[in-house]
């Protein structure tokens, strides 16, 4: 409980100005890009952010000896079964992996915002007991409501329920929020203070999605704006955080100092771009410029490639 009246008490992920660029100002950019009418190609948007954003996953784990000992054993088993997971579903059922990464990602998504929300909160060490759940159900509610109701993705359910005769509204779902506003109004009057960059993080975020969703029918919009904003928050969290580490304790690792140390951004920044290309190389088909996909064994080796490739995604979540 706070011990003074203030009722606002601002507390920051990275910093003041670090957390207004990235945080809270990037998805209002975002939508002012789009509105008038300037989109960067999808190819783009998946090479030099989506990729390094998968990258900085590895690097956060396993450039930090004390990171990866935390939970060994997931890493390790989640790899191997991830990987032959994804190599089954490309042999035998490739649309199911679609199925499957689209799932995860949209439950990926709506939970790195209520990650971050709960980052802001324990950092101005305001809230109550209770409001990870409020946060937690406030994000399935309004991100789930989006897919439910809006004309980019309830073209794709609607047309499936009414194949089968079925309906099932979400517009309901709209007057749910009440009950998170309700929370916030109890929080105050009990003594507790409220971190305005929890509020404005989340309302930033979901203004871009609800924008995108229901002002446009291409999905390479959505995803373009999508992308931007939910990798690059990530990729700055991880760098930061890395940076913190390093600078607390010196760092665990040799390539955790070199990458993460105060003025290594650049090479931060390339070792993010060299991971991008390499991975655009090998998805790109040029392994077969190098004999790979020669028949026999070699084409058996190709399609393991391409399944590795593509499970980095399902580590990520």
């Amino acid at each position: 409980m706070s011990s003074s009246a203030t009722v606002l008490q601002p507390g920051y992920i990275v910093n003041r100005r670090q957390d207004y660029i990235w945080f809270v100002g990037l998805p209002f950019a975002i939508c002012l890009a789009l509105l008038s009418g300037h989109y960067l190609p999808g190819a783009a948007i998946a090479l030099w952010i989506t990729i390094p954003y998968h990258s900085v996953t590895w690097l956060r784990v396993h450039g930090s000896p004390s990171e990866f000992s935390r939970f060994k054993e997931h890493f390790v088993l989640s790899t191997i079964l991830l990987v032959a997971f994804t190599y089954a579903l490309i042999q035998y059922v490739p649309i199911s992996l679609v199925f499957v990464v689209t799932l995860w990602d949209h439950q990926h998504s709506l939970m790195q915002q209520y990650g971050f929300s709960r980052v802001y909160d324990f950092k101005a060490k305001t809230g109550v007991a209770t409001t990870a759940k409020f946060d937690l159900a406030f994000n399935w509610i309004f991100f789930g409501n989006m897919l439910i109701v809006s004309p980019l993705f309830s073209v794709i359910w609607v047309r499936r329920a009414l194949r089968w005769y079925t309906w099932a509204p979400g517009a309901s779902l709209v007057s749910m929020p009440w009950f998170y506003l309700g929370h916030v109004a109890c929080s105050v009057r009990s003594g507790y203070a409220l971190n305005p960059l929890t509020y404005a993080f989340l309302l930033s975020s979901y203004f871009l999605w609800y924008l995108t969703s229901f002002t446009t029918a291409y999905w390479l919009v959505f995803g373009v704006a999508h992308r931007i904003m939910h990798g690059i928050q990530y990729i700055v969290m991880v760098y930061f955080y890395n940076r913190h580490k390093v600078e607390r304790t010196g760092g665990d690792s040799a390539v955790l100092r070199y990458v993460s140390g105060k003025g290594h951004v650049k090479s931060f920044l390339l070792i993010c771009a060299a991971y991008a290309l390499a991975f655009h190389a090998l998805t790109e088909g040029l392994v077969r410029d190098f004999g790979f996909g020669l028949g026999g064994f070699n084409t058996n080796f190709d399609l393991f490639s391409y399944s590795l490739l593509s499970s980095f995604a399902l580590l990520h979540y």
